[in-house]
């Protein structure tokens, strides 16, 4: 399914969401994205 999407969020990438299954809502949602994560929070990304 492809979902545009514009906001600076971890999902984003190339003005598509790339979120692959339904998670638990952020607790930050947006109007239209109940997902929505700031990018520079994602746990699982290794610091650099």
């Amino acid at each position: 399914m492809i979902i545009p999407c514009s906001e600076k969020c971890i999902y984003e990438e190339e003005g598509l969401c790339t979120l692959t299954e339904i998670t638990h809502s952020s607790g930050t949602p947006l109007k239209d994205c109940p997902y929505y994560k700031e990018k520079g929070k994602k746990k699982d990304e290794a610091p650099q």
